[in-house]
């Protein structure tokens, strides 16, 4: 691992390197935009866990309104034996390391070109992610340590892709449309009543549709949607917890707080520091005034 870091776009910010000499974890923490790769375009949503190429052209264009807050580790596949180890990655020709004939990349299988992945933040791939950035900001930069890193986080991405995962393939079309609409507009707490008449069907149809085959019921299921997305939030980003709860889709500050220990056992700011691998600074917003100006892909 030659760098990490996280970057918080500005509303509306493009930025562009021409030639980034690395493979790259790029992870979508919150907000949302798009990138190009040699000018194919890929959408940013939260979640979304990028490997990108080696030698690749690379754009950003944040969200006018939900800029993303992103975090990037930076992995030179394979080095010179015996060269000198340096926390730093060419995103131009001409800048140091550049070509340079102690680095090269390497045949990752399952992993050409551009691919993208689903990654919440309790995986444990996106706990070492979140280590690593802790550890390149932070840390006195060893180079055994680096080495590590970098063979860990490989190891952990290739058993991420190849783990086996539950399928929703085998649900019915049906409930697979009720579930994506539940994942494009849980912030808004969509009803039951919404839920029919997506399909046409009675409420008892939508309701035995969950219980048979998720078991649990329509409204638990939003409910713990809505959860999910404010764990997330909880542990990647520096939102208050008020904000947290409003973009979960609880205004409330009290019910949210109510609601979150009955799902959880605990309230959200004990979630916060139980559960966050690195420290979180309480700020009344995710959009940091002072972003890295240095650590963006």
């Amino acid at each position: 691992m030659c760098r990490a870091g996280e970057f918080q776009f500005a509303a509306g910010q493009t930025h562009l390197n021409r030639c980034v000499q690395s493979r790259a974890l790029f992870w979508c923490k919150s907000g949302s935009g798009r990138f190009t790769v040699d000018r194919q375009s890929f959408k940013l949503e939260p979640n979304d866990l990028y490997v990108l190429p080696w030698n690749r052209r690379i754009e950003y264009f944040a969200n006018e309104r939900t800029p993303m807050f992103t975090a990037h580790v930076h992995i030179v596949p394979w080095m010179k034996p015996g060269a000198k180890w340096e926390a730093n990655v060419p995103h131009e020709r001409g800048e140091p390391n550049f070509d340079s004939p102690d680095r090269a990349d390497l045949d990752w299988p399952s992993y050409e070109g551009v691919v993208r992945l689903k990654m919440d933040s309790e995986h444990t791939l996106g706990r070492l992610i979140n280590y690593a950035t802790h550890w390149f900001r932070h840390s006195s930069r060893l180079e055994d340590e680096a080495r590590e890193l970098g063979h860990l986080l490989v190891r952990e991405l290739f058993r991420f892709v190849h783990s086996p995962t539950k399928s929703d393939n085998r649900l019915p079309e049906e409930l697979r449309r009720l579930i994506l609409h539940i994942d494009n507009c849980f912030q808004r707490r969509p009803t039951v009543e919404q839920l029919t008449r997506i399909l046409g069907r009675s409420r008892s149809h939508i309701l035995t549709l969950f219980q048979t085959h998720l078991n649990t019921s329509a409204k638990s299921y939003i409910v713990n949607r809505q959860i999910r997305e404010a764990r997330e939030l909880l542990l990647s980003t520096t939102m208050a917890i008020s904000e947290v709860g409003a973009a979960s889709g609880f205004p409330d500050p009290y019910h949210f707080s109510k609601v979150f220990r009955q799902t959880t056992g605990m309230s959200p700011s004990d979630y916060r520091q139980l559960k966050s691998p690195i420290p979180i600074r309480s700020t009344p917003s995710v959009h940091r005034s002072d972003p890295p100006q240095s650590d963006s892909d």
